[in-house]
């Protein structure tokens, strides 16, 4: 029956799961269609309007910051910024439960940003519409808490796959970044999800790789410059994190309204996207990453010049992206990442043609794999990135440099940033811990939680005494102990059965549980609430590994609780 009811609840979950695959397909067709419109609307009639020459262009993504500060910000300040914090945040801390108006006002703010010349990205507003939908149809079916995250990530992981074309990579993301976890019980729903809505997608907008992809291979003989590109990438990471972050606390301490500061940091992305125009400093930047590759593809001589060039565009772009979200303007930071990835991948596969004659010609490989190790690293995301960029791309030849690459750039990031990623920066910097509960019960050991001073009863104690002893200790359960050794345990549910007429003659030893389950000192309470829930018991007598017989203390359900209390308040 149970096992019916457990096949019956995955069946239904995953048949909504695909309803949100759907749903977050067509969302990322129609918010690409409502960004263009409103790019059209901007840079054609807006721009018109407004004094002609440069002055006009650096204006653009101003006034869509005012608009977005103004207009829409006030009504759903969770639609600033870049977007995935606050949805990790609902999802780990606030059981996936997201507010209905988020998903408009995210589907209005990022077309703003966006269409108007602010340097942001899709995938994150159109991710988070979907998960939005996961979480409403979740909790409109009165669904538990965890099913409820399960449809709120399906639907996240559907617009992530609908925008990039990469099914996997985005399911990948989801378990790896957003949920911080793989089960297998949780992917089913999630892959469905993403399937869904990579095809949903693609059936309206193509099935065309977001990337050209290069036209070399790496040889063996460059696999070590896939290690420095690692290494070199792994602190370019942390300053990428760093310097997002602090644009973040930059405008938190901007002495002006929350209103306007989205239109400061429209200023920063106009005047860097002026000196940039036509290279994707503006907007998502897609439409300059070809031209990059093309650029470095087959360098007339210049490289020096194509160098410094690439430097100063990765360094316009990150300061454009950290300006627009920082300040609370709408949008994603995937697409810039990979950006900025890009260009500084690029350069570097210029020096490594220097220095290495195998790598000669082969910058724009080493621009793909740049775009993978810099996400990789500030997002804490490796395995998304090998998969995610050879989806992209639709080239999965660049899969061992990618490994390699990846790997590295994280390990480095992971180090330096002390295990926290560009979206987490954000919220320990506000208190709020992603730890779950599991988490903060693997770090407790049982000797720190059990409780030494153990009431015990002796194999002749009859029923009615350990009766009374419940009440008078509160306990509903003892150890039974004789010369010093644990024999067996009795429980209050075992003393209520024994009629009242044969209490006195009935002893402790002729009821109590002989196979007595325990716990061991050195063992973890996430162990011990496993053992206790699997075998539905409520304590557990702690004790020597090497004498079983040696009872060092008890440890119940109520114990770990008040452990894990403590621990989470510090």
């Amino acid at each position: 029956m149970i096992r019916h009811l457990a096949e019956n609840r995955w069946l239904v979950l995953d048949t909504l799961a695909i309803a949100t695959g759907l749903v977050g397909g067509l969302v990322a067709v129609f918010f690409r269609r409502l960004a263009e419109a409103v790019g059209h609307l901007f840079f054609g009639p807006v721009l018109t309007a407004l004094p002609g020459g440069d002055l006009g262009l650096v204006l653009l993504p101003v006034l869509g910051g005012l608009v977005v500060g103004f207009a829409i910000l006030r009504f759903a300040p969770e639609a600033g910024g870049e977007g995935i914090p606050a949805f990790m945040e609902a999802l780990h801390n606030q059981g996936g439960r997201i507010r209905i108006r988020t998903g408009p006002a995210l589907l209005l703010a990022s077309a703003v940003t966006i269409g108007s010349g602010g340097s942001a990205g899709r995938d994150s507003p159109i991710a988070q519409i979907g998960a939005a939908f996961g979480s409403l149809l979740g909790q409109r079916l009165r669904l538990t808490v965890a099913d409820v995250q399960i449809l709120a990530i399906s639907g996240f992981v559907a617009g992530l796959a609908g925008t990039f074309n990469a099914p996997l990579g985005s399911a990948i993301f989801g378990m790896e970044v957003i949920m911080r976890r793989f089960r297998m019980v949780d992917a089913v729903p999630i892959l469905l999800s993403a399937v869904i809505g990579a095809a949903t997608a693609s059936a309206f907008l193509g099935t065309n790789p977001a990337f050209t992809p290069p036209k070399t291979d790496l040889a063996l003989s460059e696999l070590w410059l896939c290690f420095v590109l690692g290494v070199v990438f792994g602190g370019f990471s942390i300053l990428w994190a760093g310097l997002s972050n602090g644009f973040e606390r930059l405008f938190e301490m901007l002495p002006l309204k929350e209103g306007l500061k989205p239109a400061i940091g429209g200023l920063v992305a106009g005047a860097a996207g002026l000196y940039f125009f036509g290279y994707g400093i503006m907007g998502v930047g897609y439409d300059g990453v070809d031209r990059i590759l093309s650029m470095v593809d087959s360098p007339t001589g210049a490289d020096l010049q194509i160098l410094l060039f690439l430097l100063a565009l990765a360094a316009a772009k990150a300061l454009a992206t950290a300006s627009t979200l920082g300040s609370g303007g709408s949008g994603g930071s995937i697409a810039p990442t990979l950006y900025i990835g890009t260009v500084l991948g690029a350069a570097l596969g210029l020096i490594f043609g220097t220095i290495s004659p195998a790598a000669e010609g082969h910058a724009p490989t080493y621009a793909l794999l740049g775009a993978g190790a810099l996400f990789a690293g500030s997002a804490g995301a490796p395995l998304t990135c090998v998969v995610m960029i050879s989806e992209m791309t639709a080239d999965y030849t660049l899969l061992p440099s990618l490994m390699i690459a990846c790997a590295t750039s994280y390990g480095i990031a992971a180090i330096g940033l002390k295990g926290s990623t560009i979206y987490t920066l954000n919220l320990l910097r506000r208190g709020v811990s992603l730890e779950t509960g599991e988490a903060v019960l693997e770090r407790i050991l049982v000797r720190d939680a059990m409780v030494r001073e153990v009431v015990a009863v002796s194999p002749e104690t009859t029923i009615r005494m350990a009766r009374d002893m419940i009440v008078q200790h509160n306990i509903r359960g003892f150890p039974v102990v004789a010369d010093g050794e644990l024999l067996g345990i009795v429980t209050f549910d075992d003393i209520r059965k024994v009629p009242e007429e044969m209490q006195d003659e009935i002893r402790v030893e002729d009821l109590a549980v002989k196979d007595v389950i325990v716990a061991y000192p050195d063992e973890n309470m996430k162990q011990v609430m496993d053992r206790l829930y699997n075998n539905n018991i409520g304590r557990l007598p702690v004790v020597e590994r090497e004498n079983p017989k040696k009872l060092l203390g008890i440890v119940t359900r109520t114990d770990a609780i008040s452990a894990y209390e403590r621990v989470a308040a510090r």
